[in-house]
C-alpha cells in the first residue's frame, strides 16, 4: 500500500476536526456546568427575596393592624370622656326637669368653715339662693355635721340664712345634726326654724378661741436674741418668740369678746324665746344632743333619714351641693388612694 500526500492532508484534517470536537464538548459540558451553578445560585437568591418579601409584607401587615387597634382604643377612650361628660350633664338635666314635682331642698354642710374649706360661705351662698330661687321648693333642710371654722364666714351663712326664712316664711328651714354643730357650725344652724340631733351629737360651743404660745424664755435660754422691727406697737403681738404686753393682751381679748357677743346675739335671735334663761350656755361648752334639748339649743332628737321618711315623705328630695368636676374628683379620689397606701407602707414598716 501506498500513501500519498493527499492521504496525508485528509488524516491531519480528520485529526484537527475530532480535536476540535472534543474541545468543543469540554467547552460545552464547563458551560453547561456554569450555566447549572447560575440557575442554583439564582434560585436561592430568588427564595431569600421572596423570603424577604413575606417577612416585609407580613411587617407591614402588623404596623397596619397596630395602627388601627390604636385608631380604635383611641376612638373607644374619646366616646367613653364623652359619654361621660354626657351623662353628667344629662343627670343635671333629668335633676331639673324632675323638680316638676314638689320637693324638699337638702342641703349638706360637713367639715371645716373658711375660705377654700368644705363649707364655704362664697359656695354655700349659692346653694341656699338656687334652693329658695325653685318655685317646687316646699321645704329646705341643712344637713349639719361640722365642727366649726372661721366665725366670718359662719356669720355670712347664719344672716343669709335669716334672711331666706325671714323672707319665705311658708317654706320651713330645718337643720338636722348628725355628729355634731359645735361652734361655727352651731352658728350657721341657730339661723333654722328647727334644730333637729340624736341624743349623742355634740352641740353648742359657743365661745371664741385664740391659740398659741409664748417661746420667749427658750431664745434666752439657748443664748439667742431676737431682733424684731415693726412700726405699731401691737403690730407682732401674736409673735410667739415675744412676751405680748398687758395692752396688747387686753386689746386682743376685747376682739375675741366682741366676736363671742356677736355669736351670741346670733344664737339668740334665732332660737328667740327656746333657750333656757337658768343655764349659762355661752361658756364655750358643747352638750350632748339630749342635754340640748332640755337646754332649748335643739327641739328634738331626730335624724335625716327619718323625716324624709315621714314629715316629708310626700316631697322630692333634691340635693344642693358644691359642684366639683368629675376630673377633680377621679384626682382627689386617687390622691386619697396613693397617700392611703404610702401610709400604709410606711406605717407597717
Amino acid at each position: 500500500m501506498s500513501w500519498t500526500e493527499e492521504d496525508d492532508r485528509k488524516t491531519s484534517e480528520k485529526a484537527e476536526l475530532s480535536s476540535e470536537r472534543k474541545a468543543d464538548e469540554n467547552q460545552k459540558g464547563i458551560a453547561q456546568g456554569t450555566d447549572s451553578k447560575k440557575t442554583e445560585e439564582v434560585a436561592s437568591h430568588v427564595e431569600m427575596y421572596g423570603l424577604l418579601k413575606d417577612v416585609l409584607l407580613e411587617s407591614v401587615v402588623e404596623k397596619r393592624r397596630g395602627r388601627r387597634w390604636k385608631i380604635f382604643f383611641r376612638f373607644v377612650g374619646l366616646f367613653l370622656i364623652v359619654g361621660i361628660f354626657v351623662g353628667w350633664n344629662a343627670a343635671d338635666v333629668v335633676e331639673d326637669t324632675s323638680l316638676s314635682n314638689e320637693s324638699v331642698a337638702i342641703i349638706p354642710m360637713q367639715g371645716t368653715i373658711g375660705a377654700g374649706l368644705d363649707i364655704d360661705a362664697d359656695e354655700y351662698s349659692q346653694l341656699i339662693d338656687e334652693a329658695y330661687s325653685d318655685h317646687s321648693t316646699k321645704a329646705v333642710v341643712i344637713k349639719m355635721n361640722s365642727p366649726g371654722g372661721s366665725p366670718v364666714h359662719s356669720g355670712i351663712l347664719h344672716n343669709l340664712l335669716m334672711q331666706k326664712r325671714q323672707e319665705n316664711s311658708e317654706i320651713p328651714l330645718i337643720v338636722v345634726v348628725s355628729d355634731m354643730a359645735a361652734s361655727g357650725g352651731y352658728y350657721i344652724a341657730s339661723a333654722a326654724n328647727e334644730i333637729y340631733a340624736d341624743k349623742a351629737s355634740l352641740v353648742g360651743s359657743i365661745g371664741v378661741v385664740s391659740l398659741g404660745f409664748d417661746a420667749s424664755g427658750l431664745l434666752k435660754n439657748i443664748g439667742v436674741e431676737r431682733r424684731l422691727f415693726t412700726a405699731g406697737e401691737d403690730k407682732a403681738f401674736l409673735d410667739p418668740f415675744s412676751s405680748m404686753s398687758s395692752s396688747s393682751a387686753q386689746k386682743w381679748q376685747a376682739v375675741l369678746n366682741s366676736t363671742h357677743k356677736q355669736f351670741i346675739d346670733a344664737v339668740k335671735e334665732g332660737r328667740a324665746g327656746k333657750l333656757d334663761q337658768n343655764t349659762d350656755l355661752f361658756t364655750g361648752m358643747v352638750f350632748t344632743g339630749e342635754q340640748a334639748v332640755n337646754f332649748g339649743l335643739i327641739d328634738g332628737l331626730d335624724y335625716l333619714g327619718h323625716m324624709l321618711s315621714t314629715r316629708f315623705s310626700n316631697l322630692t328630695p333634691v340635693y344642693y351641693e358644691p359642684h366639683e368636676e368629675p376630673w377633680k374628683e377621679v384626682a382627689k379620689e386617687l390622691g386619697v388612694s396613693f397617700a392611703s397606701q404610702v401610709f400604709t407602707m410606711f406605717s407597717l414598716r
